[in-house]
């Protein structure tokens, strides 16, 4: 599934609908979002949205009206990550829902007033009576309407900001990215309204799985009365039925019907309300395993049956966080283990939350944490600038090459300042580097509509230490608004027994991978760590607390001498996470 959204199908297909970059941009930046591959800062889980944001609040606000889940000084701060979330946001909502992004902000603006001024005695009606007149659907729908604009032409910045957003709704309204990727080219060869084919009407398919462990689930019918069942022999299906590799020793077949926008869509929501009733026939039959088999089959409304297996991606060789065992965070990486492996997206969410709380965090420390993953994040996004930049092998790339080492043969980079020193400005660059940067140029134009776009925000971004210190404060509250409504949710499904959220899926999806990241720069910094303290005969190592706040200073350090400097060309990201202090040493003699 990865870079899908640049294969040589979807080019062609976008070359002889003769779009334009604007065009090409729009369409690649939502599939790229909804790319289950894609990292942190791309996915669209990850993205800032205002729309996310006051859905959020909204939720928080209900929670605590009738559940006093969050707790008033939870709940105050989820308001004010989601009010940065929201400002951060705003310039896009100049095309449409402006007016009602600024009531919005007003509301909550309100509450955060009133829960000042009252503190523990904060009234629930206050809250009630705001979630009552906060209405996300009113963004959603304002923000489906930017399709027009978009398609016509909008200009960077503004074009990649108001992509995002369009992503997240999309998101929301239940489109996988594999089922989006194939509407779209069928679309393509016969254009109608796009509005159509990235927000289709729900409609009705029935899913059909098989339940392992049991050959008659009792009382399915009371518990999901829509649903069908039949047991099922291994002996007595033909040969060539795709469910014979499914069946093993006493099965069930279950169909389900689900409401849902395309067929992907409804196998997940089918599997997760299966699951869900699975817990009462395992709470019923303590010594019984009950699993769902990972094979599907989908009857939409037509009658066109799709049949698929749950996605899982595998590799040639798995490497291991550490080629050792930290022991501080063997707690977490089992965890976050469990988190991947749990259907139910509350319950992953909550898993993922334990996962870092496994390492040490709590509330108190989130603002810490969401800086060291500013830091990653930034890194993240350069290497995968190169990925994509690189992505068709031709001979416009040799004099990038030749200047930016890489290994292997996914071209992997062999130093990231390397690439970061090509994509800065230089008054007077040698000839060996200006060819390098007339080769990203042309990378660029050849593949043109995201890639081309990316290229120049990262190169606007490096001509601007001030953008740039924007941008990694940008990244900093987008984490620390999803790091606290990842606690919240942990909360609602540990504590208030909710295993439903608005943008539930999303939230476990943002779990896992800021889980991910911050195992990644954890397991970089021991690695390192442990590397010096051979050399000099220690063994002492720095607590995952300790990371976390020394990361946290070395953002706030960074983003200050950005915002004095006037330039980059110092910035070191290289190891920008590491335990070497390093990040403003490239170019030094």
């Amino acid at each position: 599934m990865r870079y899908q959204y640049l294969d040589a199908r979807l080019r062609q297909a976008f070359d002889d609908a003769g779009l334009d970059r604007g065009q090409r941009a729009l369409l690649q930046g939502v599939l790229r979002a909804l790319d289950p591959d894609a990292h942190l800062g791309e996915h669209v889980a990850g993205l800032n949205s205002a729309y996310l944001a006051v859905t959020r609040a909204q939720t928080a606000l209900e929670s605590h009206a009738t559940e006093d889940q969050p707790r008033w000084n939870l709940l105050r701060r989820i308001i004010a990550t989601s009010l940065a979330c929201m400002d951060a946001a705003k310039p896009a909502y100049a095309h449409g829902g402006g007016l009602e992004l600024a009531k919005a902000r007003r509301i909550l603006v309100k509450v955060d007033a009133a829960i000042v001024a009252d503190g523990q005695r904060f009234d629930p009606q206050v809250a009630a009576d705001a979630a009552a007149r906060l209405d996300p659907g009113k963004l959603r729908g304002a923000v489906q309407k930017w399709i027009t604009p978009l398609w016509n032409g909008i200009e960077l910045p503004l074009r990649a900001r108001m992509i995002a957003e369009v992503a997240v709704v999309v998101a929301v309204h239940g489109r996988d990215g594999r089922q989006l990727r194939t509407d779209l080219l069928r679309w393509l060869k016969k254009r109608g309204d796009l509005a159509d084919v990235l927000w289709p009407r729900k409609q009705k398919h029935v899913v059909a799985f098989v339940v392992r462990g049991a050959r008659v689930l009792r009382h399915l019918d009371e518990l999901l009365p829509q649903a069908r069942q039949e047991p099922l022999h291994r002996n007595r299906l033909p040969k060539d039925d795709f469910l014979k590799e499914a069946v093993n020793g006493s099965s069930v077949l279950v169909r389900v019907p689900v409401e849902a926008a395309d067929v992907h869509t409804a196998a997940l929501r089918g599997r997760r309300i299966l699951s869900e009733v699975l817990d009462q026939y395992a709470a019923g039959e303590r010594l019984t395993e009950l699993n769902i088999a990972p094979v599907w089959q989908v009857s939409e409304p037509g009658g066109r049956v799709t049949r698929g297996t749950e996605h899982q991606r595998t590799v040639g060789n798995a490497y291991p966080l550490t080629a050792y065992w930290p022991a501080e965070l063997r707690s977490a990486m089992r965890v976050a283990n469990l988190a991947r492996q749990v259907d139910a997206p509350m319950a992953s969410a909550g898993l993922a939350w334990s996962a870092l709380e496994a390492t040490g965090l709590d509330p108190g420390k989130i603002a810490w944490l969401a800086k060291a993953c500013a830091l990653q994040m930034l890194r993240q996004h350069l290497v995968s600038l190169h990925v994509v930049v690189t992505n068709h092998d031709t001979d416009l790339r040799k004099p990038l090459d030749a200047h930016v080492p890489t290994t292997g043969v996914k071209h992997h980079l062999k130093s990231v300042d390397a690439w970061l020193e090509v994509l800065i400005q230089h008054n007077r660059p040698d000839a060996r580097l200006e060819a390098a940067q007339k080769a990203i140029t042309a990378l660029a134009e050849s593949e043109g509509g995201l890639v081309q776009d990316l290229t120049e925000l990262w190169r606007a971004r490096l001509a601007d230490s001030k953008v740039l210190a924007g941008w990694l404060r940008e990244q900093e509250d987008t984490a620390a608004a999803l790091l606290e409504w990842l606690y919240v949710t942990r909360n609602l499904a540990f504590h208030a027994g909710r295993f439903a959220s608005p943008a539930d899926t999303l939230t476990a999806h943002a779990g896992q991978a800021v889980a991910d990241l911050t195992l990644e720069f954890l397991g970089n910094w021991r690695t390192v760590e442990r590397r010096a303290q051979k050399e000099r005969g220690s063994r002492q190592e720095t607590s995952a607390v300790e990371i976390y706040r020394r990361l946290a200073q070395r953002q706030d350090q960074l983003v200050a001498r950005l915002k004095r400097a006037g330039s980059v060309r110092r910035l070191s990201v290289e190891d920008i996470s590491g335990p070497d202090e390093k990040w403003w040493s490239r170019g030094r003699n």
